[in-house]
């Protein structure tokens, strides 16, 4: 393995390392500068897995703002479609992480790209839907529950509030241990809240 490289100065000695040893240079320089890793990603790696392996490890370790950089760099490479289906297969497990990625991916999307949009449209639909639920490749339904942060109560979405532009979500507040509702109604904003653990329908 060939050692550590002052990544910022060294880009042509890099480019004499195999794309792997490459691709492990920019691993370690995640650790110090993430935009100039994702920069020396896009400059010199050509292997679409490797782009594919950065979005699972921005996924895991950017905080909710980090994320959109990862995304600017990553979804040009990987296209939107792919990111969207990585989301997808996240939402059951790892909700949070969707939701963090998902606030910034509309500013990455092509307004000119139909199918795109729907897609988008589509996972949003199934983070926060109308039905508050997600379906798993078994064909179980999960509904979403949210907490509202400064109160405590726990949730499930009741749409957008009219003309909010999606910063004015309603919520129907739920028990916090049955999850059924208990009639109360919250207006809150979308980083009042948090997404936990996606519970199953019995019925």
């Amino acid at each position: 393995m060939t050692s550590q490289l002052n990544l910022k100065n060294n880009s042509p000695v890099l480019m004499n390392l195999s794309e792997e040893e490459q691709f492990h240079q920019v691993c370690a320089l995640l650790e110090k500068d993430v935009i100039e890793a994702l920069k020396l990603a896009n400059s010199t790696l050509r292997n679409k897995k490797y782009f594919q392996d950065l979005l699972g490890r921005g996924l895991e370790v950017a905080d909710a703002s980090e994320i959109e950089v990862w995304l600017k760099y990553l979804v040009p490479r990987l296209g939107m479609r792919y990111v969207i289906n990585v989301l997808e297969g996240k939402l059951i497990e790892q909700p949070q992480q969707v939701n963090k990625a998902l606030y910034w991916l509309q500013k990455f999307l092509n307004n000119d790209n139909e199918k795109e949009l729907s897609l988008f449209k589509d996972l949003e639909n199934k983070m926060l839907g109308a039905e508050y639920k997600a379906v798993a490749t078994s064909g179980k339904a999960y509904k979403l529950i949210l907490k509202i942060k400064v109160t405590n109560e726990y949730a499930v979405f009741g749409g957008y509030q009219l003309g909010s532009h999606g910063s004015g979500i309603v919520t129907e507040i739920v028990d916090s241990q049955t999850f059924d509702p208990t009639g109360g109604v919250r207006l809150v904003s979308p980083s009042d809240l948090e997404i936990l653990d996606p519970q199953p329908y019995d019925d």
